[in-house]
């Protein structure tokens, strides 16, 4: 069974540490640490978060996720939405 969710790749702003050693602010990371997540989008009307784009890596036909993150909406740097595969796989 295929799921009814549509599947993206979507690229995050993550919160992280520094290098976890000790020393001066100037030295520590001052960037963005982007995140690249690919799964099942699930929207707000189908039990995903409020404020939140919630992806889910596995979904099964007895309506069970897996490995289910709830990414802010204001950390979120872009969604593509992706195509399902339909050439024939190699043997």
């Amino acid at each position: 069974m295929m799921s009814q969710h549509e599947t993206v790749l979507i690229s995050w702003a993550d919160a992280h540490a520094g290098d976890g050693h000790w020393a001066t602010l100037e030295e520590q990371d001052s960037g963005e640490h982007i995140v690249t997540t690919c799964g099942f989008i699930i929207p707000e009307q189908d039990g995903g978060k409020a404020g939140h784009v919630t992806i889910a890596q596995s979904h099964s036909p007895d309506d069970f996720y897996d490995h289910i993150i709830y990414i802010p909406q204001g950390m979120v740097r872009s969604i593509t939405f992706l195509r399902a595969f339909t050439k024939d796989l190699p043997a």
